[in-house]
C-alpha cells in the first residue's frame, strides 16, 4: 500500500514557540534508591496519583506515592520497567516479564491488582509472545499471532472497539476484530520503537531510528512528520511530549522535554539546568514526570 506523508511546515525547525501549556512548577522529587541502582521513572498513573519506578537496568517496579511519599515494592521480576501499562481506573499494573531458558530470552505478560495484591499470568514466558496492550478493563495479546482478551476487571466491555498497537522485534503491528497486521508507515525494513495510539484511537504515534518521530492514522496512511523527538508520548489528540536531546555519541549531554502540536506548534518545557528525559505525562492531573541520566526524578505541573 502506497503511504501518504504529508508534508507540513515545521515550525519548530526554526524555533517558533508558542505556549501550549501553561507550565506552573518543575521540581525534583525526594526519591531514592537504598541499593545504590540508578532510579527511573517508568509509568505515572492516569489521575497522577503515584509513580513506578524501575532501575536503569529495567529491574522490578517500585510504587511510589504522591501523598504519603512512600515507596512499595510491587514486583522483583526482571524486565518488568521495560515495558509497563496502568489501567484507566490505576488500579492494574501490566507488563513484561523477562526470563532465561537455555540462554534464550523468554517473555511472559503479567498484571498485578495494586488494590488486593493479586498477581495473574496473562502469557507464560515464551519466544512467541509479540505483544500487549491495554484498554480499560481489557488487556489483548498476541502470542505467535493468536489473539486473546483477558479481563482484569470484572464486567469490562469485552467487545473492544479500540485496534490494539503492539510491537515485536522492532516492528509494529495492529490488531482489529481479531486480526493482526503489519503496520509500516515508512516502510517495513524501518525500525519502530516508542509508539503509542492516541486517546482516541484514531492515531498511532511512533519514532523510527535515524528518522525521527511520526504520526500516522491506524491504517499506516497520512504520516504527518514530527521532527527528532525522542521518547515521545501522546498528551491529547493534537499533542505530543518528548526529549529533544544532544549527546556525544554514548552519552546524553543536553536534553530537555518538548510540547509540540500536530499542526506545528512548538514549546519548550525545562530549562537548560536539567538534562531532562523520557516524559511520562498524566494529562488528566497536569503532570508530566521525567528523570535524569543520575537517576534524579522530576515533576513538570501544568494548568489549562
Amino acid at each position: 500500500m502506497k503511504k501518504t506523508i504529508i508534508a507540513i511546515s515545521i515550525l519548530w525547525a526554526i524555533g517558533a514557540q508558542g505556549q501550549i501549556m501553561h507550565v506552573t512548577s518543575v521540581e525534583p522529587l525526594d526519591i531514592s534508591r537504598n541499593d545504590g541502582s540508578v532510579t527511573q521513572a517508568v509509568a505515572i498513573s492516569p489521575q497522577g496519583d503515584y509513580l513506578l519506578l524501575s532501575t536503569d537496568t529495567k529491574h522490578g517496579l517500585v510504587k511510589w506515592d504522591f501523598a504519603t511519599h512512600t515507596a512499595t515494592t510491587v514486583t522483583n521480576d526482571e524486565g518488568a520497567g521495560a515495558d509497563v501499562r496502568i489501567s484507566d481506573d490505576g488500579r492494574q499494573i501490566v507488563y513484561d516479564q523477562v526470563s532465561y531458558k537455555d540462554r534464550r530470552r523468554q517473555h511472559a505478560v503479567k498484571s498485578i491488582d495494586l488494590l488486593n495484591g493479586k498477581q495473574q499470568t496473562l502469557v507464560k514466558a515464551t519466544r512467541k509472545q509479540q505483544g500487549f496492550d491495554v484498554d480499560h478493563g481489557m488487556v489483548i495479546t498476541v502470542t505467535d499471532g493468536q489473539v486473546k482478551k483477558h479481563t482484569l476487571i470484572k464486567g469490562a466491555n469485552q467487545s473492544v472497539s479500540r485496534p490494539a498497537l503492539t510491537r515485536h522485534h522492532l516492528k509494529l503491528f495492529i490488531t482489529r476484530d481479531n486480526q493482526t497486521t503489519m503496520l509500516a508507515p515508512n516502510g517495513e525494513n524501518e525500525r519502530y520503537i516508542w509508539a503509542s495510539l492516541s486517546p482516541d484511537g484514531s492515531r498511532v504515534l511512533y519514532y523510527v531510528s535515524g528518522r525521527g518521530t511520526f504520526v500516522c492514522d491506524t491504517d499506516g496512511n497520512n504520516v504527518i512528520p514530527m521532527g527528532d523527538l525522542t521518547a515521545p508520548k501522546w498528551w491529547d489528540n493534537s499533542t505530543i511530549v518528548g526529549m529533544s536531546e544532544t549527546d556525544n555519541e554514548y552519552t546524553v549531554i543536553a536534553s530537555s522535554i518538548v510540547a509540540r502540536t500536530l499542526d506545528g506548534q512548538q514549546q519548550v518545557l525545562t530549562g537548560s539546568d536539567v538534562i531532562a528525559t523520557y516524559p511520562l505525562p498524566s494529562p488528566e492531573s497536569g503532570k508530566i514526570a521525567f528523570s535524569t541520566p543520575d537517576g534524579k526524578i522530576y515533576l513538570i505541573t501544568v494548568e489549562d
